[in-house]
């Protein structure tokens, strides 16, 4: 069994709160339409509002660890961001082994996931891990995609199997430990510096001995201009190319309409506006 583990933002460390929520259960949705029933979702959060509809397939873990920022935007410093992330993680790796996981899979709670990737993880139950090189980068209300063929690892938090044993988070950590109990435990290297980031654990894993493979598809869809990303980004100017049938298939992102596609491109453009106006004045 393969467990996906993510954790969501601190309710004083967002624009938008709803829409953090919103955007977790798109995510959650994608996982739903996997191929292969054989997973659980664990989702380590510090509060969740009662309105999230739940599924016997997810168990909210709730933490009580401090916001890791004073400011109250999406885009904090990026240590603390990690450093949040991070003990989150390790705290769902806990409840994963609690569940019996074979494999783990760290997902942002704001991308679309690959209907494949379970069937993927549980036919070899024994593999060291898997990460994706390729993946889709989506603008909020655009109907195009941006596909890209190398390197998604390094841009994307959603790009990662590794098999559970080989986390190498301390069996005495649990679902009740504290960020302090946790931090006492592992390295701030490992917590901010593999678990906190995108792209460490090849390179974790292989001095271990272990060689993860890349997956043959497509993992995620990362969704921007959501106002909620860390990165902050709007669009990107790479080649696009229109949302057809097998994406729809693949991830469950739908055409937008051409109505929507204005709408959005026109608030997005406005918020673009906003955030360079408010950096200006820093």
């Amino acid at each position: 069994m393969i467990v996906f583990i993510t954790s969501v933002r601190h309710p004083e460390n967002c624009s938008s709160y709803l829409r953090v929520v919103e955007l977790l259960q798109a995510t959650l949705g994608s996982v739903f339409r996997q191929s292969d029933d054989g997973f659980r979702v664990v989702v380590v959060h510090n509060g969740l509002p009662e309105s999230v509809k739940l599924d016997p397939r997810v168990s909210l873990v709730k933490v009580d660890f401090p916001a890791p920022s004073q400011e109250r935007t999406a885009r904090i410093d990026l240590d603390s961001h990690r450093r949040d992330k991070g003990t989150k993680l390790v705290v769902g790796v806990a409840k994963a082994r609690e569940l019996g996981a074979d494999h783990v899979m760290f997902i942002d709670a704001d991308d679309l996931m690959h209907r494949h990737l379970v069937a993927l993880a549980n036919a070899e139950p024994d593999h060291p891990g898997w990460y994706s090189p390729s993946g889709v980068i989506h603008s909020v209300g655009s109907r195009r995609v941006h596909i890209i063929d190398h390197g998604f690892e390094n841009m994307n938090g959603s790009t990662g199997i590794i098999r559970l044993d080989l986390t190498s988070v301390p069996t005495n950590l649990s679902t009740l430990s504290s960020q302090d109990e946790i931090l006492g435990s592992m390295s701030s290297e490992f917590v901010n510096g593999v678990i906190g980031s995108h792209g460490k654990w090849q390179g974790f894993l292989a001095d271990k001995g272990f060689a993860m493979e890349p997956i043959p598809f497509p993992v995620a869809i990362w969704e921007i201009g959501t106002g909620e990303n860390q990165s902050g980004k709007f669009s990107t100017a790479r080649a696009s190319k229109l949302i057809d049938s097998g994406i729809t298939r693949d991830f469950g992102l739908e055409l937008p309409s051409r109505f929507e596609h204005v709408r959005t491109t026109a608030s997005l453009t406005v918020r673009r506006l906003r955030d360079k106006i408010r950096r200006g004045w820093q």
